[in-house]
């Protein structure tokens, strides 16, 4: 079966590439395929916020994300540098008094992880 790592580029807001994205992993791992990696870059980042508010008639798609990542033990790796210009902040980068805002089952990484993840994947899939 084929390895994938996946990019999102676009916002939780910004069209339908997350929802896209999500029901392209749900197919992969219906057919036996593995997701290595969603990486998230970009505005992107954004879906890792754990303070955004999303109207009540909006999915949340972070949230889609994130509970998609936990049942299947996916790894979510927002760009660290990408989200600290968005104000999406681990709390261990932060000083002991502050808390952060990544969404729990988010992890802040960098492009290292992103092409380490892309090096054991068979596929590289951009949305």
């Amino acid at each position: 079966m084929a390895s994938f790592t996946l990019i999102i580029q676009h916002g939780p807001h910004q069209g339908h590439h997350s929802y896209s994205a999500l029901q392209f992993a749900k197919a992969a791992l219906q057919k036996q395929h593995e997701i290595k990696q969603v990486f998230f870059y970009g505005d992107a980042v954004q879906h890792g916020n754990a303070l955004a508010h999303r109207p009540g008639d909006e999915q949340d798609s972070g949230a889609l994300w994130q509970a998609f990542a936990e049942q299947h033990g996916i790894e979510l790796v927002i760009c660290a540098t990408v989200g600290a210009r968005h104000g999406v902040v681990p709390a261990n980068d932060l000083p002991d008094f502050a808390q952060g805002n990544l969404t729990p089952g988010y992890q802040a990484g960098g492009l290292a992880e992103y092409m380490a993840a892309q090096a054991e994947s068979d596929h590289l899939v951009q949305f």
